[in-house]
């Protein structure tokens, strides 16, 4: 029986989980839950999760913060880096005899050799790896090396991004596929009711697969000024009125040059998917115009 359950999971996806761990036999560890769910969500062409090149390979940041929401419902007990169905009456959440199929598959391929197998058939997202070296062989390894070298860029350039729309797997992934050094926060309120996207687990995620963070909050735009946004005047209104105050955020600025010029390629990020709705578009417009710089909209 469920202890302390708090009713059924309110997602799709939190069901999903709940028939993954049952089908794989109740109980797995946490670095073969991700692998599997990894793997199973390749073969099904399924987006219900995304993963990116983290620690220890492919991770999902979504995933799991489920599972720490399905343990704290008391679906799961999750301790000693296990997860461990508590209940087989799980609700439905995936096509049984496909699952039952894809773990008959993996049923004796877990721990390392599961990663090895992993890193083999995706070595894009072992390209941060703590422990390809323990576990891939030289050929292996060279494999590993060049993905990470292809993600290197010459330019010099000053991206921008939105995470409207994104989850924080794909913004992460289209961070690494860019090459971006530097995410730089201009959000004057660095919160995000959105998953994964308020500056602490922002700066954490970003500086775990080796981008540096720094969040310029004097560059920012006071959420009050956002409010009753709605025709295209009202924003040219609002943005025209924070390009004059550049003058005054001169040293923030320069500060933002001076990283460009020592780390190349740097990221502007808000909200807003599209950038003519976001002043980060005034702040990069200002940027190359005074400095030169190349920008990119990402």
């Amino acid at each position: 029986m469920i202890s302390n359950s708090s009713g059924p999971p309110t997602f799709k996806r939190q069901k999903f989980l709940l028939t993954f761990i049952k089908s794989a036999g109740g109980t797995l560890s946490y670095m073969d839950f991700q692998k599997l769910l990894f793997l199973y969500l390749q073969r099904t062409n399924d987006s219900c999760y995304e993963f990116v090149p983290y620690l220890y390979g492919c991770y999902s940041f979504q995933a799991a913060q489920d599972i720490e929401t399905l343990s704290a419902m008391g679906w799961l007990d999750k301790k000693d880096e296990s997860i461990r169905l508590l209940d087989s009456r799980v609700p439905s959440g995936a096509d049984d005899f496909f699952l039952e199929s894809f773990q008959d598959e993996y049923r004796n391929i877990r721990g390392n050799a599961l990663v090895r197998h992993v890193y083999r058939e995706f070595p894009y997202y072992a390209i941060n790896s703590k422990i390809a070296g323990e576990l891939m062989n030289s050929d292996e390894l060279a494999v590993i090396k060049q993905k990470k070298t292809n993600l290197k860029k010459d330019a010099a350039v000053v991206f921008t991004i939105g995470y409207e729309g994104l989850s924080l797997e794909k913004y992460l992934n289209i961070l690494i596929q860019n090459d971006v050094r530097v995410l730089c926060d201009v959000r004057n309120n660095p919160i995000s009711r959105k998953f994964g996207f308020s500056k602490d687990m922002l700066s954490h995620a970003v500086t775990k697969i080796g981008i540096d963070y720094v969040h310029v909050p004097e560059l920012g735009i006071v959420s009050d000024k956002r409010k009753h946004l709605s025709a295209n005047a009202d924003y040219d209104s609002l943005f025209e009125e924070y390009g004059k105050q550049f003058p005054a955020r001169k040293s923030f600025i320069d500060a933002l040059f001076s990283i460009y010029m020592g780390k190349k390629r740097i990221a502007l990020t808000c909200f807003e998917h599209d950038p003519a709705h976001c002043h980060r578009h005034v702040l990069s417009d200002y940027m190359a115009a005074k400095y030169h710089v190349k920008v990119a909209h990402l």
